[in-house]
């Protein structure tokens, strides 16, 4: 079985970013996912690298705000 895009995601950006999911990211991440995919972007890979550019972005704001 494939895995989905959001997981792909959030497991590679643990293993780089070196530190647990940060709280509420799997929503706000398939959230992101879902909109892209509705407005035509179907491609896995390239799903996944959206999520992890989401997810950097999302640490970026989290880490602004310590």
């Amino acid at each position: 079985m494939d895995t989905l895009p959001v997981d792909r995601a959030l497991s590679i950006y643990g293993a780089l970013a070196d530190h647990s999911e940060m709280k509420g990211a799997r929503e706000r991440l398939s959230r992101h996912l879902m909109q892209l995919y509705i407005e035509g972007e179907k491609n896995p890979h390239r799903l996944t690298v959206h999520g992890l550019s989401y997810l950097r972005e999302l640490d970026r704001k989290n880490d602004l705000r310590n």
